[in-house]
């Protein structure tokens, strides 16, 4: 399936198509379906009777493997923690943490694939998503096939953060960029998929379409959390119990489009990611030391990066609350 601001992206790809580079980066800011391109790139590729303008017929034999997963002539390499094998909850595994890269084994682990020939007689394609979390081994490991490319295999990389790859990676490969639709067009694609509040929705996501379906799912959440947040007599350690069953990069992202737009309402007069809220937010911020809220939101930045696995989950929440409450009662970060 390719969403309709793809168009653009997908018919640059189609004017090479057939003689297309034997590595693409698809590159973009999350949110924007880059994941959904590139499968649906693979797809077509291993399609044997091809729509119009290049597209799956979603039919043939290869279109029906590749949609069950069992295509002999793909591969995906993903993160354990993505990955669908992870999500099986046996009790060997239960207890296993899951790894968040993508390591030098599961690239190494296609050089059998990549040895054979293929089972239809067309392409062979390796998919890498999101390429960025290769660790430094399996980005020298990729490398190494990308400077002697096998014949009739296609890398496909996508990653929301290409400067975190080697630059002789990038450099060795033909460079796709996904761009954001315009408003209008994000509004009506929400509102066509029943989200409700797609304008504040797609604002909350900056802008990216798919942020804004998944963070619709979590919404009343959301919702609950800052009002808990913008009420000076809440206790920041009750609010951090709260948390306590909702992904911690969650709360973080919504701590982060708070402050920031505390920031910008003092600073700038305006707010860009919490609309509905703009006039609290504008109350609230009048009195806060702009040095203090940009300190603040340098340290949920750092504190983003460590939100996938918090050693203590609790103890990570209180922290961030205790230095928001600072904050918001005048006392610093």
């Amino acid at each position: 399936m390719i969403l309709k601001w793809q168009m653009a992206a997908w018919e640059v790809i189609s004017a090479h198509r057939g003689k297309l580079p034997h590595a693409l980066l698809m590159i973009g800011r999350p949110g924007l379906g880059k994941s959904l391109l590139a499968s649906s790139l693979a797809q077509a590729l291993l399609c044997e009777a091809p729509a119009g303008r290049g597209l799956p017929c979603g039919a043939c034999p290869a279109c029906t493997w590749f949609l069950q997963g069992n295509h002999p002539d793909f591969r995906l390499l993903q993160p354990e923690s993505m990955a669908a094998e992870a999500a099986e909850d046996t009790p060997a595994r239960k207890d296993k943490k899951k790894s968040e890269q993508i390591r030098i084994e599961q690239v190494r682990a296609t050089e059998g694939f990549l040895a054979v020939g293929t089972h239809r007689g067309g392409a062979r394609i390796i998919l890498i998503d999101p390429a960025e979390a290769m660790n430094p081994a399996a980005q020298s490991a990729l490398l190494k096939n990308l400077e002697e490319p096998p014949p009739g295999t296609l890398y496909l990389l996508v990653s929301s953060r290409p400067q975190r790859l080697l630059q002789t990676i990038r450099s060795r490969c033909m460079v796709i960029p996904v761009a954001a639709p315009a408003a209008a067009e994000a509004l009506q694609w929400l509102e066509s998929e029943g989200i409700k509040d797609a304008g504040e929705a797609l604002a909350a996501a900056a802008g990216a379409p798919l942020a804004a379906r998944a963070a619709a799912e979590v919404e009343p959440a959301r919702r609950e959390f800052l009002n808990r947040l913008a009420d000076p007599a809440a206790d920041p350690l009750a609010l951090a119990q709260s948390c306590d069953k909702i992904e911690p990069a969650l709360v973080v992202g919504w701590m982060q489009r708070w402050v920031y737009d505390l920031l910008s309402a003092q600073t700038a007069g305006r707010v860009r990611y919490n609309v509905s809220a703009q006039r609290a937010i504008e109350k609230i911020s009048r009195p806060l030391d702009a040095a203090a809220l940009t300190g603040l939101l340098l340290r949920l930045g750092a504190a983003r990066a460590l939100a996938q696995h918090p050693l203590n989950p609790r103890l990570f929440f209180e922290d961030l609350l205790l230095d928001y409450r600072a904050v918001a009662s005048g006392k610093g970060a």
